[in-house]
């Protein structure tokens, strides 16, 4: 009996034991994928705002070449 006791024992620990294990192995693989996919839009999302940033960046510096270009043509027009 008291050997039917100690088998008892040791497998609870061990059937408690996987099943923890079991269960903190489903919940870190589950987390870590939704942390892959939420940082995977996060870099989704910053390359299109990168893109709109360099778009707006490639119309100012235009804009100001274009200004640039019409001062010195008044001033060339008013120094004649």
């Amino acid at each position: 009996m008291n050997f039917d006791k100690y088998m008892t024992i040791i497998f609870g620990f061990v059937l408690t034991t996987t099943t923890g294990f079991i269960t903190w192995l489903v919940r870190t693989v589950l987390t870590n994928q939704k942390q892959i996919a939420l940082l995977q839009e996060e870099i989704s999302s910053r390359d299109v705002r990168r893109e709109e940033d360099r778009v707006v960046w490639k119309e100012l510096k235009d804009d100001v070449k274009e200004l640039k270009r019409d001062i010195l043509d008044i001033y060339k027009n008013n120094k004649e």
